[in-house]
């Protein structure tokens, strides 16, 4: 009996030995998954809206209206090619040509590129991004330089 139970003793050990060591080896496999309810292979969530989207939007239709109705306005190529730039520095097409819009008077444009030039500031102090502000806050100055260099600032 004493030769049965030292084999008992020895297939203990054993046991234990080849128990512990999997244990190991198994973590050590399994800390390289993701078995948790997030896993990755489940598709990435969408990232969440930009705060500042409405504001791009909205500065690019002031540029594109500014665009379209001074198209039409004799005298105000300078001003097309300014907003068709700032356009193009917030990422956003141009009004097709051929959209038909009424011209400007001088008294319509004066009001609206100020109006512009005010939005654009208030944009550039409330948006989130820096970046965002810096572009904003260009296409503010680019206007009201616009109305300096035209003499009717």
């Amino acid at each position: 009996m004493s030769g049965s139970r030292g084999s008992r003793a020895v297939s203990r050990r054993a046991l234990l030995r080849v128990g512990g060591a999997t244990t190991v080896v198994g973590a050590a496999v399994l800390s390289g998954c993701d078995l948790g309810h997030d896993s990755s292979s489940k598709p990435a969530a969408v990232p969440p809206p930009d705060p500042d989207q409405h504001i791009v939007d909205a500065a690019r239709a002031e540029l594109r209206g500014l665009v379209a109705r001074l198209s039409a306005t004799s005298g105000a190529a300078s001003l097309v090619a300014s907003h068709r730039l700032q356009l193009a520095a917030l990422q956003g097409d141009p009004p097709p040509t051929t959209q038909r819009s009424r011209a400007f008077t001088p008294n319509q444009i004066l009001a609206r590129e100020r109006r512009a030039a005010g939005r654009f500031t208030h944009w550039a102090f409330t948006c989130q991004n820096g970046d965002l502000a810096r572009v904003l806050a260009s296409v503010a100055a680019g206007i009201r330089m616009q109305l300096v260099v035209r003499g009717t600032a």
